[in-house]
């Protein structure tokens, strides 16, 4: 266990020197490449994001102020305060499901640094060289934060991205605003002031939850706004004894923080990043696809099911495993029961299906929910911590068992270029027409080379 003293940097320090020493020859082409399929991932989950209900009264509360300013709201077009862009659009970036994800620690990266950077750049020139670099700082920072707090973050019933998204965000549009390493220090320091947000709403429900996104992505924007002009914050915010790891982990580790943090690193966090295939938490994927997998290999009738037995990471049990009946959309999309009937009974997990009352109680559903029995995996943690172990009893006595490492989608099992632009079509489509999303992919295809990357928020909006 690492701990700072007078002439050790603080994890803060450290992170800090990191963004500030950063720069875009650092990057690998092939990060460079990763940063291109993930912009582009999000970009889609912005645009279905601002399509669905539940994510309205955000953008009709921010609408509502009629406040001016430089920066668009997805989809709208409406030009508001950059705090109010960054509400709405990290609201619309995680507010589906759908956006990209850590297979380790926790967090979303893509939501906490693509709206943040995006709507800077509507304020500020910036390149595509420099909103690759802020990508590349943001998620490594969210990366090393989120394994020093998880899981005991989770047990203790905090949302990861509330609080490590401040991070990220932070962090991106540090990088973004050229802060100093002093700066960048506070920044992160200030940020610490805003996280928090627990998961209450996988529990009882609340569309709130939507909402998380937005506010770590309007933290974090402050907290570097804030630094750039002054205001300072403990340096100690990890490691101190009344610190983020301690109060909402129990420890104060800050290895997995700091250990071989280094530009030009070979194992940059971004390519520890997933992608989504449907809907739901990225916990539910492996299950999802193994049963899919083992009832159409053995040719399983669904009438015919007697017992599911699953074996999973205890995260996804925390964050999945108890609601049988789900009373809303949220609760929908974080029912491991709901969504593993759902691929049995309808063979996929379409967004229509959560969207629709009648499944929620749809008495077949919830008979093959009565069958499935959720167990905790010890040995699935770390970069494991998305295996599955499935086995399904069948009435005429077979039983059929597998187990699944990671999913498709995830780092090691990457989405192709292909099934990407698929998944980014579906989304935007949505919002836009197909000759306004061929044309974000140009953009996105190119964004490296380009001297303003404000054009992709034009691009975004349906006016």
């Amino acid at each position: 266990m690492t701990h700072p003293t007078s002439s050790q940097p603080t994890a803060a320090q450290s992170l800090a020197q990191f963004i500030c020493d950063l720069s875009y020859r650092h990057v690998p082409a092939d990060a460079v490449s990763r940063c291109r399929e993930l912009l582009l991932d999000q970009l889609g989950c912005q645009l279905i994001g601002a399509s669905v209900p539940w994510n309205q009264p955000v953008y009709q509360f921010v609408k509502s102020a009629k406040s001016g300013g430089p920066a668009r709201i997805v989809k709208y077009g409406n030009e508001v305060p950059l705090d109010d862009a960054v509400l709405v659009n990290g609201t619309f970036a995680q507010g589906c499901e759908l956006d990209d994800y850590y297979d380790q620690g926790g967090g979303h990266p893509g939501a906490a640094t693509v709206p943040v950077i995006l709507a800077l750049a509507q304020k500020q020139t910036v390149s595509g060289e420099e909103l690759i670099t802020a990508m590349v700082a943001g998620y490594e920072v969210g990366w090393r934060i989120g394994r020093a707090l998880l899981p005991e973050l989770m047990k203790r019933g905090y949302h990861a991205q509330s609080v490590v998204g401040v991070f990220i965000a932070a962090a991106a549009a540090g990088k973004i605003l050229h802060l100093d390493p002093d700066q960048m220090t506070h920044a992160l320091a200030i940020a610490g002031s805003h996280a928090g947000g627990t998961m209450e709403y996988d529990q009882s429900g609340g569309e709130v939850k939507r909402l998380h996104n937005g506010m770590a992505c309007c933290g974090g924007l402050r907290s570097a706004l804030l630094a750039q002009i002054g205001l300072t914050g403990p340096p100690t915010i990890f490691e101190g004894e009344r610190g983020i790891l301690k109060v909402m982990s129990g420890n104060c580790n800050i290895d997995p923080i700091v250990k071989d943090l280094q530009t030009g690193t070979e194992n940059l966090a971004l390519y520890h990043a997933g992608m989504k295939r449907f809907p739901v938490n990225a916990s539910q994927h492996s299950p999802i696809e193994l049963l899919d997998h083992l009832a159409r290999t053995h040719n399983i009738d669904p009438r015919q099911v007697t017992k599911i037995r699953v074996e999973v990471n205890e995260g996804v049990l925390l964050h999945g495993g108890t609601i049988y009946q789900p009373k809303e959309v949220i609760e929908a999309q974080f029912s491991l029961r709901f969504s593993l009937a759902l691929r049995l009974l309808k063979g996929n997990n379409d967004l229509q299906h959560y969207l629709d009352p009648a499944m929620w109680s749809d008495p077949a559903m919830l008979e093959i929910g009565k069958k499935i029995e959720l167990l905790a995996d010890p040995t699935a943690t770390g970069p494991r911590r998305f295996a599955c172990h499935m086995s399904i009893q069948v009435s005429d006595g077979r039983e059929v068992r597998d187990s699944l490492a990671a999913p498709k989608g995830s780092y090691k099992s990457p989405l192709t270029p292909s099934e990407l632009q698929d998944k980014f079509h579906r989304l935007g489509r949505t919002v836009l027409d197909d000759e306004r999303l061929r044309s974000i992919v140009a953009s996105v295809e190119r964004i490296e080379k380009v001297q303003s990357v404000a054009a992709l928020s034009s691009l975004m909006t349906a006016t």
